[in-house]
């Protein structure tokens, strides 16, 4: 199957070089190594300490950086939620116009409600009371007609006609047009 790689020459080993023995040059003293030795080591700790001063600062400038992008994205789809909101509000007021039209509202009381523009209007015209402490005057044609009664029929005729005159703004505006004319 395979072959090697290459053959062995019949028997023949390399030769290996000759070593020697080489002597040690003399051995400084003892404090000399100890201060190469601390030397090296406060150099090592500074090395170590800059080392650590520099990832935490590439690590606050990462986290920096993060926080400034989600703030931007957030800003982003704030403006778009403001704008998609305004476009809402714009279409709902001119929905609100067009429904709150006189003629609208008139066209829908006469189609659905069978109601019709009078043709002659009625008004009635209640005394003003003088400043003799809401009594009217002696000499009078309607004080002479009504009772002294405290004013507990006309405050009885006037809930009546608050009553009627609500209701009449229900039938013609609806519910909403009552919380708006408040």
């Amino acid at each position: 199957m395979a072959q090697a790689a290459r053959k062995l020459s019949g028997g023949a080993v390399a030769a290996r070089p000759h070593l020697r023995l080489v002597r040690a040059a003399p051995r400084a003293s003892a404090s000399s190594r100890a201060r190469s030795s601390s030397a090296s080591g406060a150099l090592l700790r500074v090395a170590v300490a800059a080392m650590i001063v520099l990832a935490a600062v590439g690590m606050t400038r990462v986290a920096l950086a993060v926080q400034a992008a989600e703030a931007s994205i957030d800003a982003s789809d704030i403006r778009a939620d403001i704008a998609a909101q305004e476009e809402l509000s714009k279409r709902l007021e001119a929905d609100r116009s067009a429904l709150a039209a006189p003629s609208r509202i008139e066209s829908i009381a006469s189609a659905s409600l069978n109601m019709n523009k009078p043709s002659n209007v009625c008004y009635l015209e209640l005394p003003v009371a003088e400043a003799s402490g809401g009594r009217p005057a002696a000499g009078d044609p309607v004080a002479a007609d009504t009772p002294a009664d405290d004013g507990t029929l006309a405050r009885a005729v006037s809930t009546v006609m608050d009553v009627f005159a609500g209701e009449a703004q229900v039938l013609l505006v609806g519910d909403v047009g009552l919380a708006s004319a408040k």
